[in-house]
């Protein structure tokens, strides 16, 4: 009896909890969640390819990066000894080819490297006296290039920096002096063309890096402009975030390379703010990382980023200290 009145009091006193407590939180429990989400990311150093030199698997001013997620493989601009290395994800050299010259598989001012979304071909892009795009299968073996004065219904351009290939194929120039982002498709023949310099949607002021997203979309670092600007694959405007300052989601005049995560996470290089910056796809600044120097973790003339999709692996050629770094997301 006295065992069955003691439950029965506890009973009553849960209940008269749940009524006044319950309340209380179904306010704070969601406050809580909320304010755990706002915590930023946090992204730690995992490893680093720092030999320098020019044996296979050393760099050399390495400019560019791009990897080809679904077969666990990086490929390296290594502009210092005009060549294109290929390596597993973990940093084990597998390839490389290229030389210095102008000839077809050569190299001068090599200044990016991309690979297609299939992972079976990979494109480089050139400054200077070679000024032009070549075409490799992913063994390096060459299959056709395209330059600024060659014809055959193939558009001009000034300055192109960088490129970035869509799910169809089809390759994206921004052109740095024609203010200008140019689509060709994959064997280099002209489709269409948008912007002019100025400061409004859609114009540019020295364009630079390029990414396309899982939809297609085609983001573009506006340099001196501070900001970046998202379009369709057709160039039409869509957003444009950024101002120009050292704080979350500011960038600096000089802003060379950026990629896009299978989940429509943006990844920028602010190379004089010596940092990377994450963002959502509505432009929300995420987290940030880096300051200037050499230490794990530091950057001195940074230009480009790669995210490996499956292995949550963000790469970035530190190329100023003539190495890549990696970097991973706090667990």
């Amino acid at each position: 009896m006295h065992l069955n009145c003691s439950n029965s009091l506890k009973n009553y006193l849960v209940k008269r909890e749940l009524i006044f407590i319950g309340p209380l939180l179904l306010f704070v429990l969601p406050l809580a969640t909320a304010q755990q989400k706002e915590q930023p990311e946090e992204y730690s150093f995992i490893d680093k390819w720092d030999s320098e030199g020019s044996e296979n698997g050393q760099l050399k001013g390495p400019h560019s990066i791009d990897v080809d997620s679904n077969n666990g493989l990086v490929y390296v601009a290594d502009s210092g000894n005009n060549r294109v290395q290929k390596f597993s994800a973990d940093g084990q050299f597998i390839a490389t080819w290229g030389t210095e010259g102008s000839e077809n598989g050569q190299f001068k001012n090599l200044h990016d490297v991309t690979v297609d979304p299939s992972g079976k071909f990979v494109y480089t892009l050139e400054l200077g006296n070679n000024h032009r795009v070549q075409k490799f299968t992913a063994d390096g073996k060459f299959i056709s290039r395209w330059a600024y004065e060659e014809t055959g219904g193939k558009e001009s351009y000034k300055d192109p920096h960088q490129l970035a290939i869509d799910s169809f194929g089809n390759v994206y120039l921004p052109d740095k002096d024609g203010s200008t982002v140019l689509k060709f498709d994959s064997n280099g023949y002209f489709i269409t063309k948008w912007g002019s310099n100025g400061t409004g949607d859609g114009q540019f002021n020295t364009p630079h890096g390029v990414a396309i997203d899982p939809q297609n979309d085609v983001f573009v670092t506006d340099m001196d402009n501070s900001r970046v600007q998202e379009f369709d694959s057709d160039g039409v405007f869509l957003f444009k975030w950024g101002t120009e300052g050292s704080g979350a989601g500011q960038f600096s005049k000089v802003t060379p390379g950026i990629d896009v995560d299978s989940n429509g996470f943006v990844y920028l290089i602010d190379k004089d703010g010596a940092n990377v910056q994450k963002f959502n796809n509505n432009g929300k600044f995420i987290t940030k990382w880096g300051s200037e120097g050499d230490d794990d973790g530091q950057f001195t003339k940074p230009e480009d980023i790669a995210v490996d999709s499956k292995t949550g692996n963000v790469y970035v050629t530190d190329t100023g200290n003539s190495r890549v770094q990696v970097f991973r997301i706090k667990n």
